[in-house]
């Protein structure tokens, strides 16, 4: 929108040149992974936090049922501090839930960062790579979405590794080898390093004149042959 309403002004106005918007370069790659980073580390808390949550009310739950029993017992025994244990169990459930909220809403702002960082490296990818169409710069958007939002049962990290894993083995493919690799299941991964070389690899093919299509690398080759002769 912002070059759009640019674009148009100068329309307006007019003048002896067209307005020509462009960026030189580099991506600034490591402002954003660093995004993406801070996003993931919120991610994995709030996994251990939940696991810890679950944990801790399943012993809630034993000790309860423990305890009814001895309160139901026609001969009481002692209760060998399981009320205590009852109460810590009770607070311990009581800190962890309130964290794993406090991280839920540093998660809901990391995901607005992540999708406005995303949304301006996707607007200079364009600007540096002007060989892109519009065409283009719509599946590259499709696959590194700025669509974020931790509450998906898919993540965002799992999500666009496999699209943009996608694209470096069908149209960006170099060779029929990497065409043939097998794609993992989408499931949360131990880090980002993965993801991080995967969306520079792309961006990196991008600029040397990769053609982002539906494509295979095979397609791709034979349009290629077909041009040239």
């Amino acid at each position: 929108q912002f070059l759009t309403k640019i674009r148009r002004y100068f329309d307006k106005i007019g003048g002896v040149q067209k307005l020509v918007v462009s960026f030189p370069g580099p991506i600034p790659l490591q402002e954003y992974f660093d995004i993406i980073d801070m996003r993931f580390e919120l991610r994995v808390r709030q996994r251990s936090y939940r696991e810890m949550l679950s944990q801790r009310a399943q012993q809630f739950r034993a000790v309860q049922r423990r305890l009814l029993t001895r309160f139901k017992d026609k001969t009481p025994t002692p209760l060998q501090n399981m009320d205590t244990l009852l109460e810590g169990t009770y607070q311990q459930i009581l800190a962890i839930a309130d964290a794993d909220l406090q991280t839920t809403k540093s998660l809901e702002t990391a995901d607005h960062a992540l999708s406005v960082g995303t949304k301006l490296l996707l607007l200079l990818v364009g600007l540096w790579c002007p060989g892109l169409d519009d065409k283009q710069v719509g599946i590259l958007e499709s696959a590194l979405t700025p669509n974020v939002n931790s509450a998906d049962d898919v993540g965002w990290e799992e999500s666009v590794d496999a699209s943009v894993t996608m694209l470096l083995r069908t149209c960006l493919a170099k060779t029929s080898k990497e065409q043939a690799a097998i794609v993992t299941q989408l499931k949360m991964p131990g880090d980002t390093n993965k993801l991080k070389k995967h969306i520079a690899l792309l961006l990196e093919r991008i600029n040397k004149g990769g053609s982002i299509t539906l494509n295979t690398f095979s397609e791709n080759n034979n349009t290629r042959e077909m041009l040239a002769s």
